[in-house]
């Protein structure tokens, strides 16, 4: 409420509220709640900006006020279209349209026209809605790259707007203005981005995403350097660009002149104030030098007293300011794990000086990724987070057995334990290690983490199978400085009482949460009708395979796979820019899309990722929650293959995955297709290698860009599987064990036992049906037109938990 007060101030029309994470999967529930609050509290029409329209029709039914819904296309087709527009014709909603088509985003003038066209006609001909209720983005595309493909852009992004204004009355239009500039000097971004504002207006442009604090009326902008940037948006000269950036990166800058960037930073610090800038802003070279000056200058009785005072009160400080900066969202991960190696180099070059006496390490934690877990990129972030904050980490490495990490943590005479679990089934090696050290009377905390599990995971497992409490306490850290927190405050006895006292409340407060209320019941007639999804639609629309049973893709081209990588998950997610916004964001994107150029070519040249696969297709047919695949050479079908059991959903739609296919008493035979995709052992290798070395931000680009190779290696075997079986856009969806709809990870075994991976791809299975190279992925394909994603419930998840 306060954030969207301050905007509304700050002269925002209108708020553009999105919701979706990727974390969660209650985006609808996040969205009504989001918008009551906002609707009773502030005057601004919303903007509801997801992909989902079940999340906008929730939204639309409580906000009071007429909205905007951001965005559609028909980039696939018009299903999605056609159901946003009947959404918006029935809550009397705007939408924002973009001019994309099957072809892509429109380029030329009369491309976007067409679209345009297009759109309006479906909008206001077929659904009834207002010429008014489409707001046109002719979107444009950045002048900043120099290829001759788009140096008319911007004009066809001006003409587009002037068009469609003409031709299609009635109608808004709505542009990113700052897109036209991205990837430019700073300096000269709001010149050209108020030049394009200003010609856009005169287009007859209806209204702007644009941050107020950086246009500048068009009569302020000095003459020179509005020709430079109208000579860039018109094409006027072949050297537009050059000249532009000649300008803004000479002195000439004018009123736009930003500091200038030559000048040393660190003039008039001392010594002690020069290594924790470095530290803050991930400069390494100078380290040494900058100690050894410390050294040098202070007049404390022995070097090894200097080093302490360094330590204690230069280096830890610093990266405490790194850590607080990361937790206000200042700071992406991989700027903090620069830092971390700027820490490191300064660390190594203190013992040089340091006595080995008692105190010069805050404690001991001995940290895992317990047994069958073969994920350790978290565990290895919080190993580098806390060996930089003075403690002595004993990394045991990745599935690591419970009777290993207790017997470690009692020779080592621990002050924690670290535990790490990527998924849920791994994740209840978490409550047995607990239990095991209360049985033996052992008195370590336990710090637990990971992606399956959250902080009401730590409160329930706090509670013994022997009916007690664990005195010593399981703390959930939700990232490495959380976990740094706890340790703080576990090492300060009196800091240590209050976090115990709060945390055995906490999860008290949970356990009378959690007891069913005396309204509940669990008689199956209370329970909603299971889901009919019925088979009559079957008889018509079942596709029919290429051939029966499994194939082999030994070679993926790289360059191809690379094409179906979403950046944004991958500069967002697996780079660790899911908080960066604006003007940060943008300088990011910048950044990474230099490395990642880089990393394509090396990978390319290097082969450290190898993209194959395996897949095939069986007939199939379900019995209740279980899916029977059988063998396709048997002629009666009377030979199961293998049985696939889903969970279902225990409230809500009940909904199960074995319902997307005809039953067995329907007598119709079904399809399912199942598939498996690695890019080989290569990554996790040059992971290692790259982690050996201490270059642990190199190492986590690396991880990230195989993940994301890796899910590109899977969309690409899944577009392959969807056009063999002839289905349309937007249908055949893919799930992936371990996510909601099908956690249980044993199914992988019976995938492996159906496709060959373990012989032709050279992957294998760990005890806990992890699959190793950790780069890999599997799942299965439902070709139904109703699949949709969803979860089971939390309820649902504990159980298998435990």
């Amino acid at each position: 409420m306060e954030l969207a007060r301050q905007q509304v101030e700050g002269g925002a029309h209108a708020l553009d509220i999105s919701v979706a994470v990727t974390e969660r999967a209650d985006e609808i529930e996040l969205m009504r709640r989001v918008v009551k609050k906002l609707a009773s509290g502030v005057e601004a029409p919303l903007v509801i900006d997801t992909t989902e329209p079940d999340v906008m029709e929730a939204a639309l039914k409580i906000a009071p006020g007429r909205c905007l819904l951001n965005s559609t296309h028909l980039e696939s087709g018009r299903e999605k279209a056609d159901r946003v527009f009947e959404i918006a014709r029935r809550f009397n909603a705007a939408v924002l349209v973009l001019t994309i088509d099957e072809r892509g985003m429109a380029k030329t003038a009369q491309e976007k026209l067409s679209v345009a066209h297009r759109i309006h006609d479906i909008a206001v001909r077929e659904h009834g809605l207002t010429p008014d209720a489409l707001v046109f983005d002719t979107l444009t595309f950045t002048l900043a790259t120099g290829d001759p493909e788009f140096s008319d852009s911007a004009t066809a992004t001006l003409d587009g707007i002037r068009l469609i204004k003409e031709q299609l009355p009635g109608v808004l239009t709505s542009l990113g203005v700052s897109n036209i500039s991205f990837g430019l000097d700073p300096a000269a971004r709001p010149v050209l981005n108020s030049v394009m504002l200003y010609h856009a207006v005169l287009a007859g442009l209806d209204m702007a995403i644009v941050n107020p604090a950086h246009i500048t009326p068009y009569a302020e902008i000095p003459l020179e350097q509005r020709q430079l940037a109208e000579d860039l948006i018109f094409n006027r000269h072949p050297d537009a660009l050059q000249r532009l950036i000649e300008f803004f990166g000479s002195a000439g800058k004018g009123a736009f002149q930003t500091e200038s960037t030559t000048s040393d930073p660190t003039a008039g610090m001392t010594p002690s104030q020069r290594l924790q800038w470095r530290i803050l802003h991930r400069h390494k070279e100078g380290v040494e030098a900058d100690i050894d000056a410390i050294l040098a200058e202070d007049g404390r009785v022995s070097q090894h007293e200097t080093a302490v005072h360094i330590l204690n009160q230069v280096l830890l400080p610093a990266m405490k300011e790194v850590g607080d900066r990361f937790g206000a969202g200042e700071l992406i991960l991989p700027f903090v794990l620069q830092s971390a190696e700027v820490m490191k180099k300064a660390v190594v070059h203190v013992e040089k000086y340091l006595e080995r006496k008692e105190g010069t390490s805050k404690g001991t934690v001995v940290l895992a990724t317990v047994y069958g877990d073969v994920h350790d990129i978290g565990k290895n972030l919080v190993k580098t987070i806390l060996s930089n904050n003075g403690y002595a980490v004993i990394d045991l490495g990745k599935q690591v057995p419970a009777e290993v990490i207790i017997t470690r943590a009692e020779h080592e005479q621990a002050d924690a334990i670290g535990l790490s679990a990527l998924l849920v089934n791994t994740s209840k090696q978490m409550p047995l290690i607990v239990n095991e050290l209360q049985r033996r009377g052992l008195k370590f905390p336990v710090l637990v983490g990971g992606a399956a599990i959250n902080r009401r995971f730590g409160w329930r497992i706090l509670d013994t199978d022997a009916g007690q409490s664990y005195a010593p306490g399981v703390f959930y850290c939700k990232d490495a400085f959380e976990g740094l927190e706890v340790m703080e405050a576990l090492i300060d006895p009196q800091q240590r009482l209050k976090l115990l006292e709060r945390l055995h409340s906490e999860a008290e407060n949970e356990r009378g949460r959690s007891l069913p209320t005396g309204s509940q019941t669990n008689s199956s007639q209370d329970k909603p009708a299971l889901p009919s999804i019925l088979a009559s639609k079957h008889q018509l629309d079942i596709p029919v395979p290429p051939a029966w049973g499994p194939r082999l893709v030994s070679h993926m081209p790289l360059e191809i796979v690379f094409k179906h990588i979403s950046k944004n998950e991958l500069f967002r997610l697996s780079w660790g820019a899911k908080n960066a916004h604006g003007k940060e964001w943008e300088r990011l994107k910048a950044e990474f899309e230099t490395r990642l150029d880089r990393m394509v070519r090396q990978a390319l040249n290097e082969a450290w990722l190898e993209p194959q696969g395996v897949y095939g297709y069986w007939p199939c047919q379900s019995q209740g929650e279980d899916l029977i695949l059988y063998d396709p050479e048997a002629v009666d079908l009377r030979s199961i293959a293998a049985r696939f059991t889903c969970p279902r959903q225990p409230s809500g739609d009940r909904l199960c995955l074995a319902d997307y296919f005809a039953p067995v008493d329907s007598g119709i035979v079904d399809v399912v297709a199942l598939q498996v995709v690695t890019v080989g052992q290569g990554a996790t290798d040059r992971f290692d290698s790259l982690q050996a070395a201490g270059d642990i931000t190199e190492a986590y680009f690396s991880h990230g860009l195989a993940v994301q190779t890796a899910e590109a290696t899977a969309e690409y075997l899944h577009r392959h599987i969807r056009r063999e079986l002839g289905l349309p856009a937007g249908r055949g969806k893919r799930y992936s064990w371990g996510y909601p709809s099908i956690p249980d990870l044993e199914h992988h075994r019976l995938v492996f036992d159906l496709l060959p991976a373990e012989r032709d791809l050279g992957i294998s299975l760990t005890s806990a049906f992890q699959i190793i190279p950790e780069q890999s992925t599997a799942a299965i394909i439902i070709h139904h037109p109703a699949a949709r994603y969803f979860t089971i419930g939390e309820n649902r998840l504990e159980q298998l938990t435990k």
